[in-house]
């Protein structure tokens, strides 16, 4: 029996001992995951160009409103809107019963005053030659003297009379002070019109346009001087070079718009007046950095990108965005040349993670 419970402990102590030198064991570490692959591309700066596209229509620079210089009753209207027109080209004429009557009137008064004249003329030296022999008083020699002096300022103004009523006959007839296309018309045959009331619109085909609307969110970057390029909408190969002329102050009030205008280098016959352009300009600016959108990581408020160190450890440098385009993201400062920035993945790094550079693409 204590034989038996000899053994019994005998193995127990051998069992308790396995048991401690098994729990004294040390597991080994797991070995760390590799890199984490990434793409990435070098940061390069470029100019920043700003390119704005938009339509317009072409315009004449001139626009005269014409229109007689005497009233009276519309007889003819030679043009409708559209026609081209030659300088002196007879445009519409008014009824000239009534001034050919006044000029008829004003050439009759010239001939009475011319005869008052001769009268008085006559008058003034017979009276002088008795004036000189002692025969009549020096008052009645004065008498004709003023009467003669009064018919050649009557015959002065008849003649002025007759000068007029020509000048308004001749003023029936409306006629093109320069070439042009009629773009307006302001009376019918019939009406009556009074004087410098606009008869007919003639804007000049020599000097154009392009007259844009701008919005106020890009009229701050248009300068006066500017380059544009500018091409008709319905023939895109018809180019010409144009300078930017007037911006208008104020905006339109009810399109809120800003209109600019633009000077149209030696326009060829196909940009006619009212034909639609599209005006297009670049403009070059400080240096900026273009990133993918998929490079940017949105934390909050503020932008950041994963940039990768010498040593291939990524750590996030906040950014400022200057402006968001459909597949890239313009950089104003955070970056600078030849820093590697992480373009893919950006979500699934961590602060102070190894990566290897799976690739790298050109900026």
């Amino acid at each position: 029996m204590l034989g038996r419970m000899a053994k019994l402990c005998a193995g127990m102590a051998a069992a308790s001992t396995l048991f401690i030198l098994a729990g004294c064991s040390e597991e080994k570490p797991a070995p760390p995951p590799p890199p984490r692959a990434v793409r990435t591309i070098l940061v390069e700066e470029k100019p920043f160009i700003l390119s704005a596209a938009g339509a317009g229509t072409v315009q004449a620079r001139y626009v005269n409103n014409i229109g007689f210089l005497v009233s009276g009753r519309l007889l003819t209207r030679n043009v409708d809107v559209g026609a081209f027109v030659k300088d002196g080209d007879l445009l519409a004429s008014l009824d000239p019963v009534d001034y050919k009557s006044r000029l008829t009137a004003a050439e009759s008064e010239v001939t009475s005053a011319q005869a008052t004249l001769d009268q008085a003329a006559g008058e003034e030296s017979r009276f002088k030659q008795l004036l000189a022999g002692g025969f009549t008083p020096q008052a009645r020699y004065d008498q004709a003297l003023k009467e003669l002096q009064t018919a050649q300022a009557g015959l002065v103004g008849a003649k002025a009379n007759l000068k007029l009523a020509q000048d308004q006959l001749r003023y029936t007839d409306l006629h093109s002070p320069t070439e042009g296309v009629v773009t307006q018309t302001g009376a019918n045959v019939g009406q009556v019109v009074q004087a410098g009331e606009m008869v007919v619109q003639l804007s000049s085909f020599a000097d154009r346009d392009g007259v844009f609307a701008i919005s106020v969110l890009y009229i701050s970057a248009a300068k006066v001087g500017m380059p544009v390029k500018v091409w008709l909408q319905s023939k895109p190969n018809v180019v010409v070079k144009g300078v930017v002329r007037e911006i208008a102050p104020s905006a339109d009030p009810i399109t809120g718009t800003y209109t600019v205008k633009v000077t149209l280098i030696d326009p060829p016959t196909d940009m006619f007046i009212g034909a639609v352009v599209v005006g297009e300009v670049s403009t070059q600016g400080r240096e900026v950095v273009t990133v993918p959108t998929s490079a940017i990581l949105q934390t909050g408020n503020n932008p950041q990108v994963w940039v990768v160190s010498a040593d291939n450890v990524v750590k996030k440098v906040p950014v400022t965005v200057d402006r968001y385009d459909t597949d890239t993201v313009t950089i104003s400062s955070g970056l600078a040349k030849g820093d590697r920035v992480v373009i893919a993945g950006v979500n699934s790094l961590n602060e102070g993670q190894k990566v290897s550079i799976e690739k790298a693409d050109a900026p």
